[in-house]
């Protein structure tokens, strides 16, 4: 019986609230929406005695995965730049170029409002609440990276889908090794700001919070 409220609820955080953001009628504050969510999959995590609430930052581990992660953002950088040059080369590096201000100021946000908050909920909570419907290997990696894949529905376009996928793979790699949320919070911070940087933000704002 567990296993089908799990599912329900599952359901419900990672496939209902996604589609509820995605419509313009309903017109949902996104970044309260995820703040509040990712507050209560806190909550949840530290009031469960089998979470090591260390997971939930876990700075040594994340110093230690430092350089893996660098060379995957390295790698990102050259693959992010590639694919703005075949889709159009005008719009490389254009918000540094052209929106400063706002560039700067996404830098130092999006890792404390956008990537730790995802990070929660994404990594932390659905790797380990609903372990008993995914276990704790692959398919856990998967259910991670295509539930944060479909979160991106919000943005009502097939690339940031796309794009997320192998992205969500990689930050639930990471947080599995590591058992470190600043780990695969630097990982995803060093993509997501690589992605507006160079070029690809366009695919990650629908003109509201």
């Amino acid at each position: 019986m567990r296993v089908y409220l799990l599912a329900a609820e599952f359901l419900l955080v990672f496939c209902f609230l996604p589609l509820a953001a995605a419509v313009p009628a309903l017109a949902l504050p996104r970044l309260p929406l995820l703040l509040a969510v990712a507050a209560a999959c806190a909550l949840v995590l530290r009031g469960d005695p089998t979470f090591d609430r260390r997971r939930l930052w876990n700075g040594a581990a994340a110093a230690e995965a430092a350089g893996d992660v660098g060379r995957r953002a390295f790698v990102a950088m050259i693959a992010i730049a590639a694919i703005v040059a075949m889709l159009n080369t005008d719009r490389l590096l254009e918000l540094p170029r052209q929106r400063p201000l706002l560039w700067a100021a996404i830098v130092v946000a999006y890792p404390l409002l956008s990537a730790y908050p995802q990070e929660i909920v994404y990594r932390a909570f659905l790797m380990h609440r609903y372990r008993p419907i995914f276990g704790d290997d692959r398919l856990a990696i998967a259910a991670s990276a295509i539930a944060f894949s479909f979160l991106h529905v919000v943005y009502l376009n097939f690339p940031a889908l796309l794009l997320t996928l192998p992205a969500g793979a990689l930050l639930a790699l990471t947080y599995r090794r590591t058992g470190s949320l600043a780990a695969s919070t630097l990982e995803h911070a060093a993509y997501g700001i690589l992605a507006f940087t160079l070029g690809l933000g366009r695919f990650f704002f629908a003109g509201r919070l």
